[in-house]
């Protein structure tokens, strides 16, 4: 593991460094970084964020779902690999993740209570999923990767990637195993879902007029209540420590904003589909400093998991969708192991109610990160 020169070990851990204390106080580590790098972090992520608008264009071309997501992502993993000078930093995604949690604040409305309560039986039993999945997905990392207990289980986890590698680390797992296998693991379930439904289903794609508009100029609320909601929002969850705050702040005070009828403000389409391109790229570039081989095998791995999690998605969204009366299309997006933000741009993407979404990743969070460390016993799982 590298060291600087004030004694400090750099964990790369998904697409970012870590300063870990060993020497010196944190913050002082810390203030050395950014007066020194931050020139050349955000160089990178303007590159990153050029490639991505130039991989989305090419992917909107081709008549792909989620274009800007998936042309974003896939032309920063590519070029992360190939070592050029991409990166997303986390101050760099913070900016990014504030306008997507306004962004799918949008998505909510009066009318979504009526579906909330028909998905109450999804809803209550989405913890027995998660349950079947982690089982699912640890013995596949313990048989087939040979990872150590802890490892496997982490990354067999479906949570999100700094929860599980803080919770991972804690208790012996190979950080950065977990950090990848978890970040290839939302790459591939982005990358394959929205094909996958369009198939199946018959969705056409979908630019997310539901909640953008395409007027010039933007909606006179945006800016107002738009910036409300950045401020108050990302201020008041940092302090209440939520995890994602940058993120789940803002979501909660524009969607509170749009449920009470305060306000109805659309996001331009142009500002959506940057929100769109800043995450593609902060999934592929996730990958960097990765060798080609390295890749391949996190990829090969990732994809073994990933295709048992889809199909226990499929058939679990399907027997849902028969009970509940919702759409299949819609459970397979609130089932599906990727991220929060992830899975409800796709859901705007294809014309599909992200509310729904959201409230089911939230749980599925919530479940995930308070029993995952309460179920954890590595003496359970000792051999292979």
């Amino acid at each position: 593991m590298p060291r600087c020169d004030a004694g400090y070990r750099a964990d790369r851990i998904a697409g970012s460094f870590r300063a870990v204390r060993c020497g010196r106080p944190r913050r002082m580590m810390r203030r050395r970084v950014e007066k020194s790098g931050a020139p050349r972090v955000i160089a990178r992520f303007v590159a990153a964020l050029m490639l991505g608008a130039v991989g989305g264009a090419l992917f909107t071309l081709v008549g792909s779902p989620l274009p800007w997501v998936l042309g974003s992502m896939t032309a920063c993993a590519i070029a992360s690999i190939a070592g050029l000078p991409v990166a997303a930093a986390a101050a760099t995604r913070r900016p990014m993740a504030a306008i997507i949690g306004v962004v799918l604040g949008c998505s909510f409305h009066p009318g979504l209570f009526g579906l909330i309560g028909q998905s109450w039986l999804s809803l209550l039993l989405l913890p027995l999923f998660l349950a079947a999945a982690a089982m699912l997905c640890i013995t596949w990392f313990r048989r087939v990767a040979r990872f150590d207990p802890a490892t496997a289980y982490f990354a067999g986890m479906p949570g999100g990637i700094a929860e599980m590698v803080i919770m991972g680390s804690e208790r012996g797992a190979d950080e950065r195993s977990v950090a990848m296998i978890q970040g290839a693991r939302i790459f591939l379930v982005v990358l394959v879902i929205p094909f996958l439904i369009r198939h199946f289903s018959g969705i056409a794609p979908n630019d997310g007029a539901a909640i953008g508009d395409i007027t010039i100029p933007p909606d006179i609320d945006l800016l107002p209540w738009g910036g409300f909601s950045i401020v108050v929002g990302t201020l008041a969850a940092r302090a209440l420590r939520v995890p994602a705050w940058h993120l789940m702040g803002p979501m909660a005070v524009s969607a509170t904003l749009h449920l009470s009828g305060v306000t109805d403000f659309r996001v331009p389409l142009w500002l959506l589909a940057a929100a769109q391109v800043g995450l593609g790229a902060t999934i592929g570039c996730r990958f960097g400093g990765l060798s080609l081989a390295a890749f391949a095998r996190i990829l090969g791995l990732a994809a073994g998991s990933t295709l048992i999690l889809l199909a226990l998605t499929f058939a679990w969204a399907g027997a849902m969708s028969r009970i509940s009366g919702l759409d299949p299309a819609l459970l397979v997006l609130a089932y599906a192991p990727g991220g929060l933000a992830e899975m409800s741009m796709a859901a705007l993407g294809l014309a599909l109610e992200p509310g729904i979404v959201i409230v089911h990743h939230l749980v599925r969070i919530a479940a995930v990160i308070i029993g995952a460390p309460l179920a954890f016993r590595p003496s359970r799982n000792t051999a292979p």
